[in-house]
This record gives structure tokens, C-alpha cells and sequence, in this order.
């Protein structure tokens, strides 16, 4: 009896560190994005030991990696039936209707984390992405200010609540929250670009020329760096440096007509009328609405910047 005991035991133990293995083996496939291998091994994995909810996680996150959503949404089901508190699961599901467009049951995964898990930053981020998405700004900054005070060095909630910011012209504040993401991860190019973009438009240039030029050295071929660049650099008076860095833009986006445009105002200012005019009809070329949303944009700056018309003199 004991001798069955004993070999039973081992049996158990070593159908135990089977799954465990297949299961290990499948994150280091996953983590080199070898989709394909990563599930084999945790469909292994759930053979041996059906009953640990990462394994299907595991597996769902593969398959939403490749995109084939229906299979990873089973899986992800799958592992709040094993764990209805694996809270991971909630945000994948959430993401995944996101991602389709369907807010309103992205939103009904969220109330259910909070119900199973309870609220926490995480929870409050994830409620602001799906805001943020729906367009609905207000309702994003809430909820990102949320996950902020429970977690003050998220720094995505950071991040994602400074657009929101910069979206509602709210600039100053959008520069505060940037800065605070920025001491959490100095070199992160998206922060380091919207922090000069917010610091150029209240007129802040030599602050923006900082950011931005950190950006750059991390990445010369972002477009969004070398025209903010053109525009700081126009700021400061230095309009050579102002039409090399937005020629650069033009390289790296030459199908964009508001560089183009732009491009054209400094050549006017410096008095080239030829290249201006064939830049103007460059952008009129790529896109014949353009003025017609250039204006209704620079009303809408009016509405939310106080000083814009000055700015307008100065900033083209």
C-alpha cells in the first residue's frame, strides 16, 4: 500500500513539473514572438494540468498576438473560469473589444474587474483608454486622474492623461503631467515629442528645443520630432534651422501636406516666393481640402489658446 502511495505520488509530481515545463518553454516562444511554438507548448501544458488558469491565459495572449481575436476571447473566458479574479484576463477582453470598436462591452468588462477584483489604478487606466477611444475626453481625464492618485508613478496613466490634456488645450497642465511621466522614464520618445509640441504652442521654445532634441538623438527619422523642431526652432528666430529640420520632415513624409505647407510659410518668410508657391501647390496637390481644415483647425486654437493670434505672427 504504501509502495502505491509512493509511486503514485512521484507520478503526480512529475506530471506536475511537466506542465510547468511546457508551460515555460512556451513564455520564452512567446517573449521571441514565435506565436505558433509558444502554443503548441501551452496546449501541452493544459493537457498535463487543466486546472492553472496562466495556461490559458498564456495561450489567449499567443493568439492575440497573431490577431485571431475569437480564439484568444474562448481563452481568456476560459482562464475566469479557472480564476474569476485573474484580472489580467478583464483588461484583455476589454482591449480586444476596444480594438473592434465595441466600447460599450469593453466597458462591461471593466465593471466586472471591478466587481471580482475591486478597483485599482490598473482598473481606472484601463476605464480611461476606453473613454479616450469613444472620443469622450472629459470621462478619460477622470479616470486617469483616478489611476494617478492610487498609483502615482503609473506611468502610462501619466502619459495618457497629458494628451488628454493637450486635446482640451489644456497645455500647462498637459506639461506638468509629461514632465512627472518624463522622471519615470527620461528617454521615452512619445513623452519627450508631446512634451516639446505642448511647450511650442505657449510658446515655450527653448524648453521645446530641449525635449525635442533628446527625442531626435533616440530617433532622427520620427517626422513629428523635425517639424515640431522647424516650428521651436521658428520660434526662436532661427529660421534656417526652422526650414532644414522641416526639409528633413518632407524626406520622411513626403505624402503629408501640412509639412509641405509649412515649409512653404518659412520660405516666404525668407523671402524664397518660387519655393513657397511650389510647396503651397504641393500641399494643395496631396490634399485640396487642406486649407479649408487648416482654418477651421486655427479657429479651434482660438477658442482654447488666449494669445493664439500673436502666436500666429510669430508661428506659422
Amino acid at each position: 500500500m504504501a509502495l502505491v502511495l509512493l509511486v503514485t505520488t512521484v507520478a503526480g509530481a512529475t506530471q506536475s513539473v511537466s506542465s510547468r515545463t511546457y508551460y515555460r518553454q512556451g513564455n520564452r516562444y512567446l517573449i521571441k514572438k514565435k506565436y505558433d511554438r509558444a502554443i503548441e507548448k501551452y496546449e501541452k501544458a493544459i493537457a498535463v494540468n487543466p486546472d492553472v488558469a496562466s495556461y490559458y491565459y498564456r495561450l489567449a495572449r499567443a493568439y492575440h498576438c497573431q490577431g485571431h481575436h475569437e480564439r484568444a476571447i474562448r481563452h481568456y473566458e476560459k482562464t475566469l473560469e479557472v480564476d474569476p479574479k485573474y484580472s489580467s484576463a478583464y483588461m484583455c477582453l476589454a482591449e480586444i473589444c476596444c480594438e473592434r470598436g465595441d466600447h460599450e462591452k469593453a466597458m462591461h468588462y471593466n465593471k466586472l474587474l471591478d466587481e471580482k477584483c475591486g478597483k485599482d489604478s490598473e482598473t481606472h487606466f484601463n476605464r480611461g483608454l476606453i473613454y479616450e477611444a469613444q472620443g469622450d475626453v472629459d470621462e478619460a481625464i477622470d479616470e486617469y486622474d483616478r489611476a494617478v492618485a492610487s498609483s502615482s508613478g503609473h506611468f502610462e496613466a501619466l502619459y495618457h492623461y497629458g494628451l488628454c490634456c493637450a486635446k482640451k488645450g489644456e497645455f500647462e497642465k498637459a506639461i506638468t503631467l509629461y514632465r512627472r511621466a518624463k522622471k519615470i522614464r527620461p528617454y521615452d520618445e512619445d513623452v519627450l515629442v508631446n512634451l516639446g509640441i505642448a511647450c511650442t504652442f505657449l510658446s515655450r521654445y527653448n524648453d521645446a528645443l530641449k525635449a525635442l532634441l533628446v527625442a531626435l538623438r533616440i530617433n532622427p527619422f520620427n517626422m513629428d520630432t523635425r517639424f515640431h523642431l522647424g516650428k521651436a526652432y521658428f520660434g526662436t528666430g532661427d529660421l534656417d534651422q526652422a526650414i532644414k529640420q522641416t526639409m528633413e520632415a518632407v524626406r520622411i513624409s513626403p505624402e503629408n501636406p501640412e509639412i509641405h505647407f509649412q515649409l512653404g510659410l518659412y520660405y516666404n518668410k525668407k523671402g524664397w516666393t518660387d519655393l513657397a508657391e511650389a510647396e503651397y501647390r504641393e500641399a494643395l496637390h496631396l490634399d485640396p481640402d487642406y486649407i479649408f481644415r487648416r482654418l477651421e483647425k486655427y479657429n479651434r486654437r482660438q477658442e482654447t489658446v488666449s494669445n493664439l493670434p500673436e502666436e500666429e505672427e510669430k508661428m506659422p
